[in-house]
């Protein structure tokens, strides 16, 4: 495959490093940098390079674009991609927002795009293992996770941005679901919050049927150091990644499991390979529908942290995909009731004005009319909806297929 890259500043991955190696016969053909006044031509000088990302929409030499980055111009260009139907592979960050990942959910729909989050953990073997070792019951029931992270700081004591906090939490919460399943509670707390940011913060992510995650993230003069806990009732499993690599290791008892970056690119590389060849080899059609649910999911869980924070409460999300037509009903109530509160104050206006102020009576039909005609129109409206309805050999067609 024939990748493009877009980005708002200069940086070099794993996944990067091996497409420029040509690994499995993939290869990169363009690099496309905005928002950035370093020299592009010496970052990777073998590779044609571009400052604006209009030229991807018309490029016949790519098959997919890697996002990375959170510049107004890097959104801005993802949006146009998607609804252009580029098929994007997207590496999330939590800067983008949860409104990138709605507006991009909704031109998927339409477009049916293919929208890969490209999450580095799920192709990590060691990580692998660690799923594998949960889900074969190896280390029985799960009681609990605990991730313990800290952040290297200029100096002892030194707050980390919420930002950057919230960073490191959305890959993290994405590798909690991933391996046990769909947490919906989520409590946060704060310690030490100041104007330069946050000394400690803890999240529990929870469940009734699921075992608790327990995340916390302090500063550390030292390396940054990552750790996840695993205990189940049959032992405890470990897997941990130290500075700023990004590759993991995993003990599950005497066994060591390690990651290695240029074999999980090569995974990376081969599942979206195998993606957008499921997907049927055509630029127009979707990915994975759970890979980008699972994601959009993730930021709400980020979000809800910091209604957690605020409310000092427990956040309980309902992850229930809307339907068109759910979306359409739920528009036509607010917009009915805002038509009803709205009729009666203009009514009261226009028997003032006809009552103090002699006008033509052309004048005052004209008045009635725009008072009242959006009114009747949405009562026509809602008189006609029943005829979008399904019938009933529809409604029994579409149950029986779900029950297969």
């Amino acid at each position: 495959m024939r990748f493009a890259v877009l980005c708002d500043h200069p940086f070099a991955s794993p996944l990067i490093d091996a497409l420029r190696k040509g690994v499995d016969g993939h290869r990169l053909s363009r690099i496309v940098t905005v928002g950035t006044s370093s020299a592009k031509g010496a970052l990777f000088p073998e590779v044609n390079h571009s400052d604006s990302w209009e030229e991807l929409l018309v490029s016949k030499e790519i098959d997919a674009v890697i996002v990375d980055g959170a510049g107004q111009h890097v959104l801005d260009g993802v949006k146009q991609l998607a609804t252009a139907n580029v098929p994007l592979v997207f590496i999330p960050r939590a800067d983008q927002g949860s409104t990138l990942a709605y507006e991009l959910s909704l031109i998927r729909d339409d477009n049916h795009v293919f929208l890969y989050p490209l999450l580095w953990h799920r192709f990590d073997n060691a990580v692998i293992a660690l799923k594998t070792a949960i889900q074969t019951g190896r280390l029985g029931r799960i009681q609990f996770l605990q991730l313990h992270h800290t952040l290297s700081q200029a100096q002892e004591g030194m707050a980390i941005p919420q930002q950057e906090i919230d960073a490191r939490l959305l890959h993290d919460v994405d590798l909690a679901r991933w391996l046990m399943g769909d947490y919906n509670q989520i409590t946060a707390l704060r310690s030490g919050t100041t104007d330069a940011g946050v000394l400690m913060q803890n999240v529990v992510l929870s469940r009734g049927s699921l075992p608790e995650f327990n995340w916390q993230i302090q500063p550390t003069v030292g390396r940054d150091d990552w750790n996840l806990t695993v205990k189940g009732e049959r032992g405890t499993a470990r897997l941990s990644r130290s500075g700023s690599s990004g590759s993991w290791r995993c003990e599950i008892e005497s066994e060591i499991v390690e990651g290695n970056e240029p074999e999980t690119a090569r995974q990376a590389l081969a599942a979206i390979s195998t993606a957008l060849h499921e997907a049927g080899g055509e630029k127009t059609v979707s990915a994975d529908d759970d890979c980008w649910g699972e994601l959009v999911k993730t930021f709400e869980t980020i979000d809800a942290t910091h209604r957690s924070v605020k409310r000092r409460r427990t956040i309980e999300l309902h992850f229930e995909p809307m339907s068109e037509r759910a979306i359409f009903k739920t528009q036509m109530t607010a917009l009915g009731c805002g038509l009803l509160v709205a009729t009666l104050p203009l009514t009261l206006c226009y028997l003032g004005i006809a009552s103090l102020i002699p006008l033509p009576s052309s004048v005052l039909i004209g008045l009635r009319m725009l008072i009242f005609a959006p009114l009747v129109l949405f009562l026509i409206v809602q008189i006609l909806l029943p005829l979008t309805r399904p019938s009933t050999a529809e409604r029994q067609s579409a149950t029986s297929s779900s029950e297969l």
